[in-house]
């Protein structure tokens, strides 16, 4: 369900800009929605993404914290995709 959301939703409607990165991190804006959210994704997979969205926070051990913001990013980005595969194993 959060699949579709985030294709549905956040590819369709919000904009992500790449804010900050450095070798190992990688900083998202997503805007489009009641209001801008903050994703921060390792590209080492030394950390599970995070969102500073209510969803995330409050649901992150049933769903390490992939909100739709997450996994909308990871799909937007060809260097960070490959990231979903542990969501989906």
């Amino acid at each position: 369900q959060r699949f579709l959301r985030a294709a549905s939703e956040v590819l369709k409607r919000y904009t992500i800009t790449r804010t900050e990165s450095d070798d190992d991190t990688a900083t998202f804006r997503i805007t489009g929605g009641d209001q801008a959210y903050t994703v921060t994704i390792t590209g080492d997979w030394s950390a599970l993404p995070r969102c500073d969205c209510p969803d995330a926070q409050r649901n992150r051990e049933a769903t390490a914290g992939f909100c739709k913001h997450v996994i909308a990013t990871l799909l937007s980005n060809d260097a960070l995709r490959h990231q979903l595969l542990d969501v989906i194993l």
